[in-house]
């Protein structure tokens, strides 16, 4: 459920200088959580409804820590993603990924050190599709632990998630046109190298609702973040980018105002070019 643009595209919606940004301290130090808590993206194509529901809030673990969760869903197959990240860099510390098919269910979980990660993989052994997603996932049969190392370049850029590209876009543009920043992407057992780049954005046709039912439909100013994602280095496995469905390189449009994230575009799977909208938020309380 997502689209992608051509790079002439991505070329006219940014600053003729850019400026390359350096890596923010360590958490503490960094951006406070934002204004929304609760993003949700739902888009048909065809006969299919794909809904993506994300969350950001302070880690209920360690509160020098934020905890990003992601669930997805497309007919017969559903996802969730926790992830633990640092504030100020969007460098992960924790992920787990917990997955439901049509014929199988999975958890893959990865734990982050300095040099490395380690990767581990659960499935219900002799288990029922409906038990399964009624059983805990961390009680299932562990099949296979493996060591990745990050690529050699690894020690100047944060390993982070293809879902919390949308909160370090955030950050980025909060800078304004001309801000630029290079991160490593980790999938499953592949990295990317991401650069992100905020230049002057487009109109945005927003139709959103907000948690107390109000809804805003009215043409908003932009700033875009264009994402170019490239492998860094050999890929271990099959392609797997993708953020929301949608793979290739992204634009992530930020109303000036309220710098919701209104616009996500890319490439379809069987679709080609796609604009993903958002469709509803829940802004953060006082207390959240």
């Amino acid at each position: 459920m997502m689209l992608i643009c051509h790079r002439p595209l991505i070329l006219c919606l940014l600053a003729p200088m850019l400026v390359l940004y350096p890596l923010l301290a360590s958490a503490g130090t960094g951006p406070g959580l934002p204004a929304w808590q609760v993003l949700e993206f739902e888009e048909k194509a065809f006969w299919a409804t794909a809904s993506s529901r994300l969350e950001l809030t302070a880690s209920p673990e360690d509160k020098t820590l934020w905890q990003f969760e992601a669930v997805s869903a497309v007919p017969g197959n559903s996802e969730q993603v926790t992830m633990q990240l640092d504030p100020a860099s969007g460098r992960l510390q924790r992920r787990e990924r917990v997955s439901h098919g049509k014929q199988d269910s999975r958890l893959k979980s990865y734990v982050y050190a300095d040099k490395h990660l380690l990767r581990e993989r659960r499935e219900p052994r002799g288990q029922a599709r409906s038990d399964a997603q009624n059983s805990d996932p961390s009680s299932w049969a562990l099949a296979s632990q493996t060591k990745l190392f990050y690529p050699e370049n690894k020690d100047r850029l944060v390993v982070t998630s293809p879902y919390l590209l949308i909160v370090i876009a955030s950050h980025l543009q909060q800078k304004g046109p001309g801000a630029s920043r290079e991160v490593l992407v980790h999938t499953d057992e592949n990295f990317y190298r991401a650069t992100l780049t905020c230049g002057t954005g487009i109109p945005v046709q927003a139709n959103y609702t907000l948690a107390d039912g109000t809804t805003v439909t009215d043409t908003r100013e932009t700033l875009g973040v264009a994402i170019k994602v490239e492998p860094a280095g050999s890929l271990v496995d099959k392609d797997d980018f993708s953020l929301l469905g949608l793979s290739g390189d992204l634009l992530i449009f930020f109303d000036r105002q309220n710098d919701l994230p209104l616009q996500l575009r890319g490439v379809a799977p069987r679709i080609g070019e796609k604009a993903i909208n958002l469709k509803s938020v829940r802004m953060r309380s006082a207390t959240s």
